[in-house]
């Protein structure tokens, strides 16, 4: 049986006449958090955003390819016609690569409580004969098992009375119960005090120890080596540095350097 893993290689995004991602590559592998830091612009949203086919600009992917196995089947959609690259994107989507926004409120259904979109996933993962674990039968469990408080009252909650901690945990069980292998983590923490952040990052190693492979974007190294294994530094839609998270001193290129530089006057000195 393969390994579970999620590849991209020599990703290119052009939107009108800028090529925003330029040759980016970077692996994702179960049990397992990467960081993909950089400066804001620098294209660490949008090459994520490639792995799901969310890619909004054009003309947009053009070139690269994408890898994901989630241990039985290999998907390798780039290279597609357009049709079938759809296709291929959408198994994907969910069922093995889960998305967690920024805004996280912003992403959930507006109308529908937060039980009920629990419910949704988990009968299109039973749909797709992914098998629901004893333990976590219902919308209940899973939102217990992201530590929301009261899990039965939040699942009576609608997005709007959900705080911003509130509805990123939300997001993180949603995906899980879809039964993602992956996780890609768009700014999970920004916007949230630093108790809520705090929450966050310890779901977010809570979810390397159960198995899942967790790519986390953000432009603060700071929470970096609390939680990630490995770093890549991505700049001006390149990536320039790959880096173990517990010594970013080792950062090679200028642009990590710089990073790593910005990072410790804003902290004291500390990183």
């Amino acid at each position: 049986m393969p390994e579970a893993f999620l590849q991209l290689d020599d990703l290119r995004i052009v939107a009108g006449p800028r090529t925003v991602v330029d040759g980016a590559s970077l692996r994702l592998v179960p049990g397992q958090v990467v960081a993909l830091v950089g400066a804001s612009g620098s294209g660490k949203t949008l090459t994520a955003r490639a792995c799901l086919g969310l890619v909004d600009a054009r003309p947009g992917i053009v070139g690269g390819e994408l890898t994901v196995c989630d241990g039985h089947t290999t998907w390798r959609p780039f290279g597609l016609p357009k049709r079938q690259r759809r296709q291929a994107l959408r198994a994907i989507r969910g069922t093995i690569v889960g998305w967690l926004p920024q805004e996280a409120r912003a992403s959930l259904d507006p109308l529908r409580p937060i039980g009920a979109q629990v419910r949704q996933v988990l009968a299109l993962r039973r749909a797709d004969g992914i098998e629901v674990p004893n333990d976590r039968p219902d919308a209940r469990s899973w939102l217990s098992s992201v530590d929301l408080p009261d899990p039965d009252r939040v699942a009576r909650l609608y997005p709007h009375e959900l705080s911003g901690g509130m509805a990123q945990r939300a997001c993180i069980a949603l995906a899980l119960a879809r039964g993602s292998r992956f996780l890609l983590a768009d700014e999970p923490t920004t916007g949230l005090d630093p108790t809520v952040q705090a929450g966050i990052l310890d779901q977010l190693g809570l979810l390397r120890s159960q198995g899942c492979g967790v790519l986390l974007i953000t432009h603060d190294l700071r929470i970096v080596p609390r939680v990630a294994d490995q770093v890549y530094v991505m700049d001006r839609g390149r990536i320039v540095d790959l880096l173990p998270a517990t010594d970013l001193a080792q950062a090679s290129s200028p642009a990590a350097q710089a990073l790593v530089a910005a990072t410790r006057r804003i902290a004291g000195g500390a990183l």
